[in-house]
């Protein structure tokens, strides 16, 4: 399993992360994309929603082609994105780092899990911007980031 972790702005942070999830899910390769002020979605461009499509059903092996921007083709290498930020709240989620990661994933029907330490959002609005998942972390970032692995990497994958 490939996944796609990334942060913000602490290439140090991304670093402590991935070693967290290589020894929770051995299996899994990571890789990191620190994005420092990922850009905004294009006007009229809210971000996708997430979609389940039959790729085997339909004779497809992907939905898109990567999308553009600097998760794009990280993205497109991926199984699984995962996006650490400290809050979660309307903001962050349709701006800045999430977006971008939402815009390079959802085309492909990759899924986009969410570490933070606090979210203010409810489950339908970040079902709705195409987030597979949010998991809060509190005080202990690596340990949660550990569990977080074995919940969506487990060994057998």
């Amino acid at each position: 399993m490939h996944v796609l972790l990334c942060v913000g702005e602490d290439a140090d942070l991304a670093q402590g992360l991935a070693t967290a999830w290589r020894e929770a899910a051995p299996s899994c390769e990571v890789r990191t994309a620190v994005v420092p002020g990922a850009a905004p979605a294009p006007p009229g461009h809210g971000g996708p929603a997430g979609v389940f499509v039959p790729l085997d059903a339909l004779g497809l092996t992907s939905v898109a082609a990567p999308g553009t921007g600097p998760l794009g083709a990280p993205a497109g290498a991926a199984d699984l994105v995962v996006v650490h930020l400290a809050v979660l709240d309307a903001t962050t989620l349709r701006e800045g780092l999430v977006a971008a990661a939402v815009r390079a994933a959802a085309p492909l029907a990759v899924p986009v899990v969410l570490l933070v330490g606090r979210s203010e959002v409810s489950r339908r609005e970040w079902s709705g911007a195409g987030v597979s998942g949010v998991h809060e972390t509190g005080a202990d970032v690596v340990a949660a980031t550990a569990r977080v692995a074995r919940t969506w990497a487990p060994s057998w994958a």
